[in-house]
């Protein structure tokens, strides 16, 4: 392998991931296997964050920066100037066999672009992770993104190999999202959600009787939303995080500050919220992460 190569990759796509903050420790439990390496805990991946939200003790990457989406909150937007990367499965998995071994990481946190279809992106995610567990025989701590629009059988693929998946619903309204992120829908963030809940009931019920029955993202699912960009109200939020307590039962909401680079007239949000961007804005995430794995009743 070309180590050479492989840094620059990772150097655009670590730094094109710091701005995902749903990213949090195991929860899960798996041993060590003769012939493997590492395991998850349930007691979690010991981590500390840095000051743009990432969590130092996992390898936190996309697999790409390349999407086909045009959201005007993302760095990675297919209309913005940027370097981009994309690292093969095999390449990923061999980085977090190499980083793991040197103690570098104790985990992996893998998001990713949407590049060329949500199918196609969640066929190498599931590739990925099958080399890491199957062939590589890695038990450590994996923590994927379900990608938006992803069918069903590829999420139930997909969550047979990894601890926890979390499908950022990014905006706290369709209009918002009709505003922002035009070729993203409800439908497409909460179906997937969806069918990661009825995975962990169906393999609960399974639990039941039969012990050793296989592991469906046993720590769970987590989102993401971006507070500042929209006019949408704090009711407006707090009511959005309670109903996906409720109903997919997440682990976990994180919210992400939204700070524009360059301010433009893509939205209008409300005077007690920070101005939003255009395309050629970023933001900051990380700043009001929530620290609770229980949700609150307002």
């Amino acid at each position: 392998m070309d180590w050479d190569r492989i840094q620059q990759k990772l150097h655009i796509l670590s730094d094109a991931a710091k701005y995902d903050v749903s990213c949090s420790s195991s929860g899960s439990r798996r041993a060590n296997q003769a012939g493997g390496i590492g395991n998850g805990a349930v007691c979690g991946i010991c981590h500390t964050w840095s000051a743009d939200g990432r969590c130092v003790s996992l390898l936190k990457i996309l697999m790409t920066n390349r999407c086909i989406y045009d959201c005007a909150y993302c760095v990675n937007a297919a209309s913005r100037e940027a370097e981009r990367a994309i690292l093969t499965p095999e390449e990923i998995a061999d980085v977090t066999i190499a980083f793991y071994r040197r103690n570098y990481i104790e985990g992996l946190f893998l998001s990713s672009g949407v590049y060329r279809s949500p199918d196609y992106t969640t066929e190498l995610l599931i590739r990925t992770a099958r080399i890491l567990r199957d062939e590589k025989k890695f038990n450590g701590y994996i923590h994927m993104k379900g990608i938006p629009g992803t069918s069903a059988q590829l999420i139930r693929e997909l969550g047979r190999y990894v601890d926890r998946l979390s499908v950022n619903i990014e905006l706290p309204s369709a209009p918002s999202l009709r505003l922002l992120a035009p070729q993203k829908t409800k439908e497409n963030i909460l179906g997937p959600m969806g069918h990661i809940r009825q995975g962990i009931l169906e393999r609960r019920e399974e639990k039941k009787h039969h012990k050793k029955a296989p592991s469906f993202v046993p720590a769970g699912q987590t989102t993401q939303l971006i507070v500042g960009a929209t006019p949408d109200s704090d009711r407006t939020i707090l009511r959005l995080s309670q109903a996906l307590y409720d109903k997919v039962e997440l682990k976990r909401v994180y919210y992400s500050a939204y700070v524009p680079a360059v301010t433009g007239p893509t939205c209008r949000p409300s005077p007690s919220r920070r101005s939003c961007g255009s395309t050629a804005s970023t933001r900051l995430t990380g700043c009001c992460a929530s620290t609770s794995s229980k949700p609150m009743r307002y």
